[in-house]
C-alpha cells in the first residue's frame, strides 16, 4: 500500500483497497479539491473520515 492508502486505512478502519481508493479519490476531488501532498497528517486523517462519510451517503 502507498503512504496515503495506509493512512486512510488506519483513519477509517477499513482494509478493502476498493474502498480505500474511492476514499482517496474523494479526498482529492471533493474534500480538498487538490493534491494531498500539501496537507498535514491531521488534515489527511480528517479528510479521510469526511470522505468515508460522503462515500457512505452515496
Amino acid at each position: 500500500m502507498t503512504f496515503y492508502q495506509e493512512l486512510i486505512s488506519e483513519a477509517i478502519g477499513v482494509s478493502d483497497l476498493k474502498v480505500i481508493d474511492e476514499v482517496e479519490d474523494l479526498m482529492r476531488n471533493v474534500i480538498f479539491h487538490s493534491a494531498l501532498n500539501w496537507q498535514s497528517r491531521e488534515q489527511l486523517v480528517q479528510g479521510a473520515i469526511e470522505a468515508k462519510q460522503v462515500l457512505d451517503l452515496m
